[in-house]
């Protein structure tokens, strides 16, 4: 360092450490987004198995009560005889999926799923990748993961009802605990005697080729297709994507204006330095690219820091809060990194822009 020549990009910041610190703390608060962006996908990546259940398994319904049984009925026959697909039958009841925490403290709910069987369940199970003991399960039982019993408070044999949970329609006990990270609801409800609904599964087809093919299958018979998990979900939560870039853009605004204010000052005091650059024959070019140069290397700093700053934020509360709780904070998401992005770029290009032309025109005779 004691070799770094004047017009080096890092000569300023050795000599100027303090005001080199009050820039990079500045800059520093830019990479907070990236933060901010994960605890918003985290909301999303709650629903990451639901999607994933949901695009291997079409819920099919009986639409109408009065003239869909036949309709009904002659598709479960048409699916019973397709060598593309399988399927369960199961109660017409509706069941809802308990809510859960997640890291914005907001409350979510989840999907459910329910089989008149112990054997339809495992069934179903085995083709979504579920494994676990499941030898207590039986009528009116309730499978959930380890991560939202976590976040309900419940444990192995706990009995749940509409005290518990708004949900239940009656008396439930927990009787198998899985690690898949879902926050679905799976019961075992029997019900021979009012089987007004399928779930339709393929090993060949997932997504929306399956449903597609359902569809096509059901033609215009009168049977509901329920649309699949992810684009129910999705368009739900689009308004969070929506107020984070809003906050994103005005909080890099509000940053900028600072920053410029604080860096403009700094390099007004400087223009005597470089107006010799320019009498000893520099080029307005170099001049521009050295100051570019110590922005961006002020900005490397300040991300190097707040990037091991997020990363040990969120090492430790994971550690310490969400995971005890049954939650979990994204170490990086695509929706972090498109914020701070935006933000560094609103925040380092104007100030490479307008200090680079404003010390360019420095001129010594004029002093």
């Amino acid at each position: 360092m004691k070799n770094i020549k004047p017009f080096s990009a890092l000569y300023y910041m050795k000599e100027n450490k303090g005001r080199t610190i009050i820039c990079v703390f500045m800059m520093f608060l830019g990479t907070l987004m990236f933060l901010a962006g994960n605890y918003v996908h985290s909301e999303l990546y709650t629903f990451e198995k639901e999607f994933e259940y949901s695009d291997k398994l079409v819920m099919v319904n009986l639409q109408s009560e009065d003239e869909g049984f036949k309709d009904f009925a002659d598709f479960t026959k048409d699916v019973e005889n397709d060598d593309k697909l399988k399927f369960v039958k199961l109660t017409g009841y509706g069941f809802s999926g308990m809510q859960h925490g997640t890291v914005l403290n907001l409350k979510m709910g989840g999907f459910s799923y329910v089989f008149n069987s112990v054997n339809d369940m495992k069934t179903v199970f085995e083709h979504l990748g579920i494994d676990g003991d499941f030898s207590k399960c039986k009528d009116r039982s309730i499978i959930i993961s380890k991560d939202f019993a976590n976040d309900k408070g419940i444990k192995l044999g706990d009995k749940v009802d509409h005290s518990f949970d708004s949900s239940f329609n009656g008396e439930y006990t927990v009787d198998a605990i899985i690690d898949d990270g879902s926050f679905c609801t799976f019961y075992i409800f029997e019900d021979d005697n009012n089987l007004a609904r399928l779930y339709v599964y393929s090993e060949e087809m997932v997504g929306e080729e399956l449903y597609e093919y359902v569809r096509k299958l059901a033609g215009n018979r009168k049977v509901q297709i329920v649309n699949d998990e992810r684009s129910t979900v999705l368009p739900q939560l689009y308004i969070f994507y929506v107020l984070f870039y809003a906050v994103d853009i005005l909080i890099a605004i509000v940053l900028a204006v600072m920053i410029n204010s604080v860096i403009t000052g700094q390099y007004l005091k400087r223009t005597y330095e470089f107006g010799v650059y320019r009498a000893l024959g520099i080029g307005r070019r170099e001049v521009k690219k050295k100051v570019a140069l110590e922005i961006l290397s002020i900005n490397t700093v300040a991300c190097v820091i707040g990037f091991a700053f997020v990363l040990l934020f969120t090492y430790l509360m994971n550690e310490l809060v969400y995971k005890p709780n049954g939650m979990y904070l994204l170490y990086a998401s695509k929706i972090g990194f498109i914020g701070f992005i935006i933000c560094d770029i609103l925040i380092v290009l104007p100030l490479i822009l307008s200090k680079g032309k404003l010390m360019s025109k420095a001129d010594v005779t004029e002093f």
